[in-house]
């Protein structure tokens, strides 16, 4: 191809690595960049993933292989593991890794002052969907951002205008149903957190759809939020085109085989679209994808919001190809008809889908298959494998695994291959009774090495430019490719070939070790909050701030603040006596704020009105009419958010909420020196943790969250499209959110709300209320003044009673541990102690 024809500049293919084998794999089959984890601190707990002490080994075989090695940093880090962290951030500059991904904010700060040439990409965990956020986290050190799994073509189209940020989108791979770093179902649930990397996976479990208080009937769909999977392979080349810097792969926990397949397919998509050529995935491609790992495949959010195509709720696992459908039952075998050009041999592994993957599926291997009439197919399994009168007629039939496919990716890295070459210029002068002189450079570095001794006048067989070109050329095990060669011949001398293997050798390992890239450490600024025996780390900001202050717990007036979601809530609340003295309104429909506002200037109550969890693109005019409903302070609940406000009412308090993701005092102070007037610690945080924030940094920026129903998934499908209506978004939806009320029940019974917001988007809370109320005293005890009691679905006559619990508690007229009893009579569900109780 000349280079004529190529119009833009390369995109990066940024591929998965659990283990060796997967890292392999993506080298040798085209990947530019590989992602991998440690054994701590990343979002694929579960992944095999690399030790500490493999990284250097790790980072050298990447670049060896003209490959780059992100390090995957990208789970929230608690206070009291800070010193741990930094000891990582000293190996990873150390060892050269060519960019680290962050969630938490405080830690990427972090970084950057300690190693300011590590570059820094914004994990998909910090939920980046707006230029305004993006350039929130620039002032952090970030360099790169990975976008929200949720944005379509066009919404990457727009940040890409509105900065010159360099974005990363995934391309293929499983979809979380909640926006990743907004999902607190795992930990609410089971006490796992997927901030934490230990997602238990609930979006894969089935859920019954319950339509005020009846069960809905669904058929054989399931599993109401459990998406297939993304594979964006058509959507390459327009992503290309409008400026994507990097396409990433998800599937840290897939095997080498998976990330053999989707790097070979995703490397063919991009390569046709550098040259602007269409892209057609071929039928081996895409059954290949299919086999080694899909739960159905569909562009995910890339196209838009289409509610009835995300999720298709049969089944939540990989079934690999589908194959076909059971038209028969014989003695010995199963008769079928395949689906299109599907085959099936011996060896391969069937399952037998009958609409309820929960119970135990009937499958196995086949021992043989035979040609029918009509196009049939008839399936033989091994002796007492199988019976086949158990399975269901019309039962559609999965291939889950086909062993030529896998010998077939298998050869793909079985050998050592380098896919990606520099290119490298050299410059050699051949002087008769001169030592032969070559220069290496990639354009960065340079190497100069000579022979180690004269080179002789040649007899018969000179050098020429042709032996230097062919000679220095044999590159084919090195991550080099030669270019250009310079010669300069003089004298007739002689070049023996082991004299130039050794010059082109050493030259290649000098490049080699000049091109690894270590980063310059910078001590740790003095300061204090860390904690005891902790590196002293102090606030970017020169002025006073949260790990500066000299933290006093002089004793001050607790205050208790209600959230409502409604505005008889609201009403109820300023009926009490004494009266809040703030309250916060999260409504569906942000236009009835202005509602409430009035109710509580009336009142005389300050009111604080809540922001939505995500901005998108085109959506700040949600964030310009909660401005206009002329609120007292606003609960900010994404950076795009504070930077919209602190530029259209830099006075107005911001108060920053839970999904903020503050885990430590080092993010608190990210957000103190923002501007926040306070912030809620994470939801993520069970009392030693929160303690050890709160001990390190001034307690009066915390405001703590004693009672709420958590908030699990925040998902950009709507389940009431999906399951209460045909339409695709809210213009052909109908709104069965205005006229329905639903609740997910699970396998334990528990109905879990499901509340829309003004943005069409979908919370599901937790059924059960925690409560804080027994750490109340600690709280006290640690400075804390600032309190928050949360209301969901509770009728305006339940509301004093509740709020009467919790004064009482903060008076000390009740006992706290006898008020935790006492709350689970007030709630048809029960309270539970929640994630601060947890270990």
């Amino acid at each position: 191809m000349s280079p004529s024809v190529i119009t833009k500049q390369r995109p990066e293919l940024l591929s998965p690595a659990g283990d060796w084998d997967a890292l392999r794999a993506a080298v040798s089959n085209g990947a530019d960049a590989v992602y991998f984890g440690l054994e701590t601190f990343n979002a694929r707990f579960r992944a095999h993933n690399f030790t500490l002490e493999e990284l250097h080994e790790v980072m050298d075989f990447l670049h060896r292989h003209g490959a780059k090695g992100f390090l995957t940093f990208n789970t929230l880090i608690f206070s009291d593991e800070l010193e741990q962290a930094t000891e990582y951030i000293r190996a990873m500059a150390a060892a050269g890794v060519d960019a680290v991904i962050v969630q938490d904010l405080g830690i990427a700060r972090l970084i950057h002052q300690m190693a300011p040439t590590l570059p820094i990409h914004g994990s998909t965990q910090m939920t980046l969907t707006e230029p305004r956020g993006i350039e929130f986290v620039r002032k952090l050190g970030v360099s790169r951002v990975v976008l929200a799994r949720e944005m379509s073509v066009d919404d990457v189209s727009k940040i890409i205008a509105g900065t010159d940020m360099p974005v990363e989108v995934f391309i293929h791979g499983a979809l979380c149903v909640a926006y990743s770093g907004q999902c607190l179902t795992s930990e609410s649930l089971g006490g796992r957190s997927a901030n934490r990397g230990h997602c238990a996976q609930a979006c894969r479990l089935p859920y019954d759809l319950i339509v005020d208080g009846q069960k809905r009937e669904m058929g054989d769909v399931n599993y109401l939020v459990s998406p297939q999977d993304l594979a964006g392979y058509d959507q390459v080349g327009r992503l290309a085109n409008i400026g994507v810097k990097s396409f990433k792969i998800e599937g840290r926990l897939k095997t080498a085989h998976y990330v053999a397949a989707t790097t070979q397919t995703y490397r063919a998509a991009i390569d046709a679209a550098i040259v602007n050529q269409a892209f057609r995935i071929s039928p081996e491609q895409k059954g290949d994808l299919e086999q080694v790992f899909s739960r159905g495949f569909a562009p995910g959010f890339l196209d838009g919001v289409n509610h009835q195509r995300l999720v298709q709720g049969r089944f939540p696992k990989s079934r690999g190809r589908r194959v076909g459908t059971v038209v028969q039952r014989t003695g010995t075998g199963i008769i079928i008809k395949p689906d299109g050009d599907a085959e099936l041999k011996a060896g391969d592994g069937v399952v037998f889908d009958e609409g309820h993957p929960e119970r135990d599926e009937r499958g196995g291997r086949l021992y043989n298959t035979s040609r029918q009439s009509r196009g049939q197919v008839l399936l033989e399994f091994g002796r007492h494998e199988l019976d086949p009168m158990e399975v269901a007629l019309g039962a559609i039939v999965w291939k889950t695994d086909d062993p030529a496919v896998r010998r077939r990716l298998d050869q793909s890295f079985a050998k050592d291959r380098i896919v990606h070459r520099t290119p490298i210029d050299m410059t050699v002068i051949a002087r008769t009774g001169q030592r032969l002189r070559l220069t290496a450079t990639d354009g960065e570095h340079n190497v100069f090495v000579e022979s180690e001794s004269p080179l002789p006048k040649a007899d018969k067989f000179p050098a020429t430019e042709k032996l230097l070109q062919d000679q220095l050329g044999m590159l084919a095990t090195t991550p080099f490719s030669l270019r250009n060669l310079h010669c300069t011949i003089d004298g007739d001398p002689i070049t023996p070939k082991p004299v130039l293997a050794d010059v082109r050798r050493r030259a290649v390992e000098g490049l080699i070790e000049r091109r690894k890239r270590s980063h310059e450490l910078l001590p740790l600024p003095a300061g204090e909050g860390w904690g005891e025996g902790a590196a002293n780390f102090q606030s970017a900001s020169t002025e006073q701030s949260p790990l500066t202050l000299t933290l006093s717990h002089r004793e001050r007036e607790p205050e208790l603040y209600i959230l409502a979601r409604t505005v008889e809530q609201v009403e109820a609340l300023i009926a009490l006596e004494p009266k809040p003295s703030l309250i916060y309104c999260d409504f569906e429909d942000v236009r009835r704020y202005k509602i409430a506002v009035d109710l509580c200037r009336a009142a005389s109550v300050t009111i604080a009105v809540a922001t939505m969890r995500i901005t998108k693109p085109g959506e700040e005019g949600w964030l310009q009419q909660i401005l206009d409903t002329g609120p007292d302070q606003i609960l900010v609940r994404n950076l795009a958010a504070i930077e919209f406000y602190k530029e259209k009412a830099p006075q107005l308090p911001l108060i920053g909420d839970y999904a903020l993701n503050v885990a430590n005092h080092l993010t608190a102070a990210v957000f103190k020196d923002a501007g926040l007037a306070r912030v809620v610690p994470s939801y993520d945080l069970n009392w030693k943790q929160m303690s050890a924030m709160l001990a390190n940094s001034d307690p009066s920026f915390y405001e703590c969250v004693v009672h709420q129903h958590m908030p699990m998934f925040h998902m950009e499908h709507c389940v009431f499209a999906h399951t209460l209506s045909n339409g695709k978004d809210f213009r052909d939806c109908g709104r069965p959110c205005e006229k329905h009320q639903v609740d997910l029940r699970d396998r334990m019974g528990q109905p879990h709300p499901l509340i829309p917001d003004a943005g069409c988007r979908n919370t599901l809370y937790n059924a059960a209320a925690q409560s804080g109320a027994e750490y109340i005293p600690k709280m006290r005890e640690l400075g804390i003044s600032h309190y928050r009691v949360e209301l969901l679905r509770q009728k305006p006559t339940d509301v004093a009673p509740l709020i009467q619990k919790y004064r009482d508690i903060l008076s000390g007229q009740l006992d706290a541990t006898f008020a935790v009893r006492s709350l689970r009579v007030l709630n048809q569900l029960g309270v539970t102690r929640g994630t601060l109780d947890r270990e």
